[in-house]
């Protein structure tokens, strides 16, 4: 089973130009309000003009409108295929697939819950290759249940390590459109938080050197949180 462990990033000095955050996250979500273009106008845009690549960006402020975290992370896919320049939308779209991955996390702790709450009874009943278990026999609704649980864990970490990987892989593209603090400690943290712990150690690396951090406090954090990961990191962690 899959867990995510959260780091502290207390030291982060983040916020030395670039990417101004707080209207990355409010645009993630959509203006305010619900007005804007519908999903099916916009679709209907997309249509007419598939190379165009602001259409697609309608189309995923639409579809986030609506709580749509799927498509709208399918339409900014195709969004920055066609302006890999735009560094906000690649941020923005890192952020989806973020969303994605820790939803279906969730899925996948309570499937498995589930899995576990459905053999507690081949757990304490009798045992399947004792006389009387043979004579029992399989319950079929117990197996029935067993089966559908299961395969609903195995979906959701499915569904975990594809968001999660693609997040990653986003925000390392991230770092090549606008290579600044921020794109890096982006990365940073997705890779501490999907147990990408080479990615997160390359990541804080190239902070130091590229000599994009100043603030000697926030070096030696760094440096820490090096440390702290470099043993996972070389024993294969991501």
């Amino acid at each position: 089973m899959v867990v995510v462990f959260g780091a502290g990033f207390a030291f982060l000095g983040v916020g030395s130009g670039g990417l101004d955050l707080g209207s990355l996250i409010q645009d993630a979500f959509g203006t305010k309000g619900s007005s804007g273009t519908s999903v099916s106008k916009a679709l209907s845009e997309v249509d007419k003009h598939p190379r165009q690549a602001q259409g697609y960006k309608v189309l995923a402020d639409a579809y986030v409108r609506k709580g749509r975290t799927a498509d709208a992370v399918s339409a900014l896919e195709q969004y920055v295929r066609l302006a890999p320049k735009d560094a906000a939308q690649i941020a923005r779209l890192g952020k989806l697939q973020s969303d994605e991955a820790r939803a279906a996390l969730t899925d996948a702790q309570a499937a498995y819950a589930s899995q576990q709450y459905a053999t507690a009874g081949s757990t304490f009943g009798a045992s399947p290759s004792s006389t009387f278990g043979q004579a029992l026999g399989q319950d079929p609704i117990t197996q029935a249940v067993t089966t559908k649980v299961s395969t609903a864990t195995q979906q959701a970490t499915s569904r975990y390590q594809t968001a999660a990987a693609a997040a990653i892989a986003t925000f390392q593209r991230l770092t090549k459109a606008l290579p600044n603090q921020d794109s890096y400690f982006q990365l940073a943290r997705a890779g501490e938080e999907f147990q990408n712990t080479k990615v997160a150690v390359a990541a804080y690396t190239a902070l130091l050197k590229r000599h994009l951090v100043t603030d000697a406090a926030t070096k030696r954090g760094i440096k820490a949180r090096i440390a702290a990961l470099q043993p996972a990191a070389k024993q294969g962690g991501g």
